[in-house]
């Protein structure tokens, strides 16, 4: 039986000024960014499996507004262009009717009975960071009580004013709950993972690693610490998963947090983090029963040392399974990453 894998990795593009330059955050890339080349399909002679690369456009061509992932995941889980019918965004817009609208029509985790999102679930839902998709099933905590009781690094985070502390992490941390995805997960009548299944071992946060959780006191929330684990222990999490599931879905979110600081070295450093995970997932499948699609959903970590936003890029999408340059050239848009997996099921 086929199975496939979708890894999400947030706010990686295309390098507008060429990968493979000395400059560029992806110039010591082992597979996932080959050297010399650029433009239409490109095979990946050093992945651990065949696989190819190819741009996805994201934004549709349109330059009003902003590209937030709450599009890009829609229309990966819609197969519809949310950009098409939504527009780009102002702000964040990580909650929307809209787009809640085209996962209710159509939603690609109904597509697999035994369909499983990796990702753990943030143990509180956190009112100053707006609505979310898991509200009803968390213990509400206010700004205010974060600011008296959670400490990050050793010190009380403080999450307004001058002297802000911890905020972007914190941020980092409890974002998957306002995901859209998240949204999809509990229309299809999955269960959400929670801290638990990664203490277990059978789920991971967005932080892949865990490091960032670690220098918060979880004790806050009620939760132990979490385990803290290499990119290959955390790809052998996924690969469990997938013997067990035709379907499995992941988002990796640190590459957003460090494309904020603008700091080109820690860049390099977390596209380090990406091709060890990938790579030591790809060694962990039967690369002829199971394929594995990896994207983005919008750009800015290649272009942390020069831009504050997230620029109107295409992004990357690997394809790592048999006939692979024909499968990516299918995957120039986000929603027809949905028809590819839709495609899986119907054999």
């Amino acid at each position: 039986m086929n199975r496939g894998i979708l890894i999400a990795i947030d706010s990686v593009g295309i390098d507008p000024l060429g990968h493979d330059r000395p400059e560029s955050v992806y110039s010591e890339s082992r597979f996932l960014f080959p050297k010399g080349a650029g433009g239409g399909v490109l095979s990946l002679p050093e992945a651990p499996v065949e696989g190819a690369l190819v741009e996805t456009d994201v934004t549709g061509g349109l330059e009003r507004g902003g590209i937030e992932c709450s599009l890009t995941y829609t229309a990966i889980f819609s197969g519809t262009s949310a950009v098409a019918k939504h527009g780009l965004v102002s702000g964040l817009a990580l909650k929307d009717s809209v787009l809640e609208e085209m996962i209710g029509q159509s939603n690609l985790l109904r597509l697999f009975p035994d369909a499983c999102v990796a990702n753990a679930i943030f143990p509180a839902h956190l009112r100053c960071f707006g609505q979310s998709y898991v509200e009803d099933l968390l213990p509400c905590v206010s700004r205010e009580r974060l600011e008296e009781g959670l400490h990050f690094q050793g010190e009380l985070v403080r999450l307004t004013g001058k002297k802000k502390h911890g905020f972007p992490e914190l941020f980092t941390l409890a974002e998957i709950n306002q995901n859209i995805f998240i949204h999809a997960a509990r229309q299809a009548g999955l269960r959400l993972r929670s801290y638990d299944d990664v203490r277990a071992g059978e789920a991971l946060t967005s932080t892949m690693t865990h490091e960032l959780e670690a220098r918060f006191d979880l004790r806050f929330f009620g939760e132990a610490p979490l385990p803290v684990y290499t990119p290959e222990q955390a790809a052998a999490i996924i690969g469990k998963l997938a013997e067990r599931h035709s379907f499995v879905f992941y988002k990796y979110q640190m590459p957003d947090l460090i494309s904020h600081t603008g700091r080109v070295d820690l860049a390099r450093e977390t596209v380090a983090v990406i091709e060890r995970f990938i790579g030591a997932l790809l060694q962990t499948i039967d690369a002829e029963q199971t394929f594995v699609v990896v994207t983005s959903d919008h750009g800015h970590l290649e272009q942390v040392g020069f831009s504050k936003g997230h620029p109107k890029t295409k992004v990357p999408t690997w394809y790592f399974g048999p006939h692979a340059l024909q499968h990516a050239d299918s995957l120039r848009t986000p929603e027809a990453i949905f028809h590819q997996f839709a495609a899986l099921r119907a054999h």
